[in-house]
């Protein structure tokens, strides 16, 4: 139960991964034929900004101090919608002019939801409740001090319960994911944030790291 905490969560399908030489993964490939500068125009899709190509590296600890990395790159497919994509599968979201949706099993479920206000609930993408514990918090992870983030809780009671907290902050996205259960818990915490410039004639890709902090400017 412990290792599929994480990858039950929004970021479900993230896996560790390594630079290797060469050219690098087709999945974090920057997507062609999308516009760079699209915008849904809806109220929430600053606390889940899908840039295409950028790039999400998040450092991860559980209960027993066991550290890894997971890597997630944004794809956007249109004005209206987008996907995350990992090693192993991709999500694709979609912003409605209520909140922001996932497809889980075909079906739209809210990552977030109007009205953005403290005591807010949804039923969440794992089958519980969902309510935003606060929409001004402040929160500090390797990639730098981030202030008036949302905060959100999912709860699902049952034999196994389990709890789901993630943290979007404006211009950037998912911060911060934990999930918890029992004595168990897998954190996920934003080390940094970039957007791929080029592919060089070697194969490598290079990146314009954001400074620490600082929300990706826009296309």
């Amino acid at each position: 139960m412990r290792r599929a905490l994480l990858l039950i969560a929004l970021l479900v399908a993230l896996a560790a991964c390594g630079s290797a030489p060469g050219a690098p993964p087709a999945w974090l490939a920057p997507a062609e034929g999308v516009k760079k500068d699209v915008a849904s125009g809806t109220a929430l899709e600053r606390y889940f900004p899908l840039v295409d190509g950028m790039i999400y590296h998040y450092v991860t600890e559980n209960e027993m101090g066991e550290v890894g990395l997971l890597i997630a790159r944004a794809g956007r497919t249109s004005e209206r919608g987008g996907q995350l994509l990992f090693p192993t599968g991709s999500k694709r979201f979609e912003y409605a002019p209520d909140g922001i949706t996932v497809l889980v099993d075909g079906t739209p479920t809210y990552v977030l939801k109007q009205p953005l206000a403290i005591g807010t609930t949804w039923r969440g993408e794992h089958g519980g409740t969902t309510r935003v514990l606060s929409i001004a918090a402040s929160v500090d992870v390797p990639a730098g001090h981030f202030d008036g983030c949302v905060q959100t809780l999912e709860e699902r009671l049952g034999d196994r319960p389990v709890k789901y907290a993630t943290t979007f902050c404006s211009g950037v996205g998912v911060v911060m994911l934990e999930a918890a259960s029992g004595a168990s818990l897998e954190r996920a915490a934003l080390k940094s944030y970039a957007s791929p410039l080029e592919f060089g004639p070697d194969g490598v890709d290079r990146f314009q790291t954001k400074p620490t902090g600082e929300a990706p400017a826009p296309r």
